[in-house]
């Protein structure tokens, strides 16, 4: 998470030289205080701590925290990828590591406050309907038919038909448009024309491209970063798949209250 911080937020010429020094030194911040960091880039305290709060934190110590779980993370995955020489019992031993390994990096993207009001939105809207495609469509399938078992209508749709967005009230049906990317042109567009007929849209989508989250009134975030091993496309499908996962349980409780009050 935090390496895609550092390249998807706006930086100083200040901020990128701390970067820089981080990227350099990648242990430096299991031993480094905020002061210690603002000597060793010749830079300010106060520096550093604008530094951090740009990127989400609350402060410098929930900066180093999260970044000192991602190094160990990361440390403990070098010797855990696969590849051409992997064997059976490499793969059933590592696969559990790399899942979990995805599960933190999207749980640290999870933004309670949008996840609330989603909820909320679901629980408002007489229809849900997903988009997706490809490989996302599969997982959109799966959370429908949870949905339709808790007795909510969903449907997943693989492109828009206008003419059927056409036909419904907006305040009926939410939409949730899934792209890991966050520029599949299809999804994009999908997105805009809910938009424009004023139907509200959750985007499921990674951070590094904003423009699927920039047309949706709410967006999810998944781990959509490409260095995973051995398929991305496997590995952001389970981040995908945890989130949906996230909402259904959330949504299964809070229909529960509201039956038994």
């Amino acid at each position: 998470m935090i390496k895609t911080l550092f390249e998807t937020t706006p930086l100083t010429a200040q901020e990128k030289v701390i970067v820089q020094y981080i990227q350099d030194h990648p242990d430096c911040l299991l031993e480094h205080n905020a002061k210690e960091l603002a000597q060793l880039t010749y830079v300010s305290s106060p520096t550093i701590i604008r530094f951090v709060k740009k990127l989400g934190f609350q402060g410098y110590h929930d900066f180093q925290l999260t970044y000192v779980q991602e190094y160990m993370l990361h440390q403990k995955n070098i010797s855990s990828r696969l590849n051409q020489e992997s064997s059976i019992n490499d793969v059933i031993e590592i696969l559990p590591q790399i899942y979990q390994q995805v599960f933190h990096e999207t749980k640290n993207m999870m933004q309670k406050a949008s996840f609330v009001r989603t909820i909320n939105y679901m629980l408002q809207a007489k229809q849900i309907d997903f988009y997706a495609n490809d490989n996302n469509y599969s997982e959109v399938q799966s959370a429908c038919l949870k949905l339709n078992a808790l007795g909510i209508r969903a449907q997943a749709f693989n492109t828009l038909s206008q003419h059927y967005v056409d036909t419904f009230q907006s305040q009926d049906v939410l939409s949730f448009v899934v792209s890991h990317s966050g520029k599949n042109q299809t999804m994009v567009d999908a997105a805009y024309y809910l938009r424009k007929r004023r139907s509200r849209v959750i985007a499921i989508t990674g951070v590094i491209d904003p423009t699927l989250s920039l047309i949706c009134n709410e967006s999810l975030y998944i781990d959509a970063s490409l260095h995973h091993l051995p398929s991305s496309i496997m590995l952001y499908g389970l981040s995908i798949h945890y989130v949906l996962d996230t909402l259904i349980t959330i949504l299964m409780i809070k229909k529960d209250k509201l039956e038994k009050t």
